[in-house]
């Protein structure tokens, strides 16, 4: 009997498991511990009204499943006394965990909370009628109470207002909730770390921007050790609301280097940069560094920016200018900006490197080009449908043939849809987004049928020169076939590069079947979209 009891309880429990697990993804449950019990609420977030004498007392000790001894005493038996927590970035908070001091027997029976967003407005919880909700607390102190909010309630600061206690008001605690904005921005590979200069190590093995990521081993190093207009830059891959700043000495060197004072700025464009200033700051706020080169310094916002770009300026620093850093928080889950977009539907935005750039296609009369390059045909507007300018304008649901570019084996064997990215870089991959025949298109079902039926394949090249035709297999990103089905059953196709690609010109190419007896065929690109690697 008592093995087949424990064998239910396992079942049960991996049942609830797997549940738990599988928890159905419009849902996001808000009930995680915010960081007294594992420390990331540092001591110095955490104040009071006042403390015991006793050093087990301290305010610092205020955390779930300390040592017995340990808790925080408010040095009056008054219920004017407060235990306050700074959770340095405001999070939905969904209700409350409190222990007392166990081996004293002290422990809050009973409890009132107050919150706030800026430290200097404050709100109390209040019940169903709009007094000021007394919450039952502990009933001996070792065991703990949990306490559920009616509904959750957003602040970053709160604040415990002992009320009634055995003995003496003794607490630590645990805040429930989550935090949104408390996230990394900018993770590789969406993100990139740029600098002024970097010390030119041997093989680069060490000092290059991207070593001066938080997670790293090493550290940025400056090319110059004197110079003050040096600077590390975070690309956030896409505009977000930054709160926190976090730094970091370099890692791999016997020398101790590290910034001790910097400030911030940030931009939407690289050419237009705002120092970073808080509410009646006439000069740009200088952030306190490190003391170290193994501790992390966070710096929680007061008055958290939205910005692609984050650069941080050295101003002073322990033998040379090293560092490591991060940006913390709140990644953009709403559509994508115009010029951006996500290669699936859990990714982070990123640039659409191809869009509102030049275009051209091979399939035009040759005897009608006169302007182009290397044989391409550029219309910068939209005389018919089908300009190529289409494919980079931002498509337009629902979808319509009209509304994407179409290039087709008329007058070349294999035609050609190319785009100009305006500068070199390493191509990642390639996103198209083309058209499927629905119950709304107005388009006749002839030439629907002619586009499925002839249409085998599409490749997509990265070079550095302008081509009409004869690509070389290096060139090569990756291509789909009919044989793939994604050609003919996605109208999202995405052509992800075996290797990073270096250049400044894509081209999608388009293949019709050879074993038709009608060899021609359209191809239609509704959307192209090329990030970087």
């Amino acid at each position: 009997m008592i093995k087949v009891r424990t064998r239910l309880k396992m079942i049960l429990y991996f049942f609830i498991l797997w549940n738990s697990i599988h928890v159905d993804a419009g849902t996001q449950l808000c009930n995680g511990p915010l960081g007294m019990i594992s420390g990331e609420i540092r001591d110095w977030q955490i104040t009071a009204s006042s403390t015991f004498w006793d050093p087990d007392c301290h305010e610092k000790n205020a955390r779930l499943y300390q040592a017995a001894d340990r808790a925080w005493c408010a040095r009056h038996k008054s219920d004017s006394e407060w235990l306050q927590i700074d959770l340095g970035i405001a999070a939905k908070i969904s209700g409350v965990l409190t222990q007392g001091r166990a081996n004293k027997n002290e422990h809050v029976t009973s409890f009132m909370i107050s919150y706030s967003t800026d430290a200097y407005r404050w709100q109390y919880l209040v019940d169903q009628y709009g007094n000021q909700k007394m919450f039952s607390a502990n009933i001996d102190s070792y065991s703990i109470h949990n306490n559920y909010f009616d509904e959750p309630i957003v602040a970053r600061f709160i604040k415990f207002h002992p009320i009634k206690w055995h003995l003496h008001p003794s607490l630590r605690v645990e805040i429930i909730g989550c935090q949104e904005c408390k996230q990394y921005l900018g993770l590789p590979p969406y993100g990139r770390i740029s600098a002024s200069t970097t010390w030119p190590s041997r093989q680069r093995a060490t000092c290059q921007p991207e070593d001066g990521y938080i997670m790293s081993n090493k550290g940025w190093c400056s090319k110059r050790r004197y110079k003050y207009d040096q600077w590390l830059e975070f690309d956030l891959g896409h505009p977000s609301t930054v709160t926190s700043l976090i730094t970091k000495g370099r890692g791999d060197t016997s020398q101790d280097q590290w910034v001790t004072k910097y400030k911030a700025s940030f931009s939407n464009d690289t050419r237009l940069w705002l120092y970073y200033k808080e509410k009646s700051q006439i000069e740009p706020r200088i952030f306190a560094g490190n003391n170290d080169r193994d501790s992390e310094r966070i710096h929680f916002l007061n008055e958290p920016f939205f910005a692609r770009y984050v650069r941080l300026h050295p101003i002073e620093w322990n033998n040379h200018v090293s560092m490591r850093a991060a940006i913390l928080g709140c990644p953009h889950k709403a559509a994508c900006f115009p010029g951006y977009f996500r290669v699936n539907s859990e990714a982070q935005c990123i640039e659409n490197m191809a869009h509102k750039k030049q275009t051209w296609t091979n399939d035009r009369n040759r005897h009608h080009q006169k302007n182009g390059v290397g044989g391409f045909k550029f219309r910068s507007i939209r005389e018919t449908n089908g300009d190529p300018s289409l494919a980079v304008d931002g498509f337009e649901e629902p979808l319509e043939w009209s509304k994407c570019a179409t290039i087709d084996n008329y007058f070349v064997k294999k035609p050609v849809w190319m785009v100009d990215l305006g500068r070199r870089t390493n191509i990642a991959g390639v996103m198209l987004k083309t058209w499927h025949e629905n119950k709304e298109s107005n388009v006749s079902s002839s030439m629907y049928r002619d586009y499925l039926a002839n249409l085998d394949r599409y490749s997509v090249y990265v070079d550095q020169y302008p081509r009409r035709y004869r690509f070389k297999n290096t060139n090569l990103c990756s291509y789909i076939t009919r044989t793939d089905q994604a050609l003919i059953s996605s109208s999202r196709l995405h052509f992800q590069c075996q290797r990073p690609l270096h250049g400044r010109f894509v081209y999608i190419e388009a293949d019709g079947a050879s074993n038709h007896w009608n060899k021609l065929f359209t191809a239609v690109l509704c959307e192209v979209f090329v990030y970087e690697q």
